[in-house]
């Protein structure tokens, strides 16, 4: 009963702090060639504190945001939820219930630094589980990053991680499922995934910009080198000055950038800020994507 209460309390809190903001699902995100999504990343304090459970994080997202175009992590599911066979499917139903969309599942670093094809191919293949997931809760996209050997020139290590992720995207393409690269600190240059794409040509890899991930060099230029190949952005934001701007990136800037491609996909949420709490980091980097 206490878990209850607690889950009650959380939901009516998110609706008012919704409504008293003017969040709604008709909005302005809906006028624009893109939707907003939430990534569950975003909230993982009220996971880890048992106030929300991740079955109820479909109906959270859509009650308290307005959102319902929905990732997944599995750090924000219950630890032995793998000895549950139902805990996946009990989840999709969950979200179809929300008339929530679970678009993507977010997993870890394929490593394409490896010495021989053999090993790259199998690096990349321990993220078919990830895909198999993908398919269970009727997501379009799994998220990897790519790690690589940064000693080598980027001929060599666009090849390599074309093994790796090629032999990950052909398992993903047999459940009409996209891998979605997002630039890791190893490996931040926007333009070199443009490479990449441009390399491997293949039907089940996309591209997704990361703000945060680009950190150190240019974000502005990475983020519209990677556009064209990308149909999902990772919307992150740090900690919010008390203007509502966004401290370490020019939410402005990146969104002109966006608005003038032809990107027509999902932008996902990403807080990762202190200053605030989750409810509230999400709705303050809700306000810096739905601009004029």
């Amino acid at each position: 009963m206490k878990m209850n209460l607690r889950k009650n309390r959380i939901l009516t809190h998110g609706g008012l702090l919704a409504a008293l903001l003017g969040l709604s699902l008709s909005g302005y995100a809906e006028q624009q060639k893109f939707e907003v999504g939430l990534s569950m990343y975003s909230i993982r304090e009220l996971f880890k504190s048992g106030e929300l459970h991740a079955h109820d994080y479909p109906e959270f997202a859509k009650k308290t945001f307005g959102i319902t175009k929905i990732d997944v992590w599995d750090g924000g599911f219950p630890k032995d939820y793998k000895q549950d066979p139902d805990f996946l499917p009990e989840l999709k139903r969950r979200a179809d219930a929300a008339g929530a969309e679970i678009f993507l599942v977010m997993t870890g670093a394929v490593n394409g630094a490896a010495k021989d094809d053999k090993a790259l191919k199998k690096n990349g293949l321990k993220f078919s589980r990830a895909v198999d997931q993908a398919e269970i809760l009727g997501a379009r996209y799994v998220r990897v990053f790519l790690s690589t050997d940064k000693k080598a020139d980027d001929a060599e290590r666009i090849r390599k991680a074309s093994i790796a992720l090629g032999a990950l995207a052909d398992y993903a393409k047999k459940k009409d499922i996209t891998i979605a690269i997002e630039p890791s600190p190893n490996t931040p240059l926007g333009s070199f995934y443009a490479k990449l794409m441009q390399t491997m040509q293949h039907s089940h890899i996309t591209l997704m910009p990361d703000f945060g991930k680009m950190l150190g060099t240019d974000i502005y230029q990475g983020t519209q080198d990677m556009l064209p190949y990308s149909k999902v952005v990772s919307a992150k934001t740090h900690d919010i000055a008390e203007d509502g701007s966004a401290e370490e990136f020019d939410y402005p800037r990146l969104m002109k950038i966006i608005n003038e491609s032809d990107f027509s996909g999902i932008i996902a949420i990403e807080y990762e800020g202190e200053k605030l709490g989750p409810v509230e980091g999400v709705i303050a980097t809700k306000k810096l994507i739905e601009v004029e």
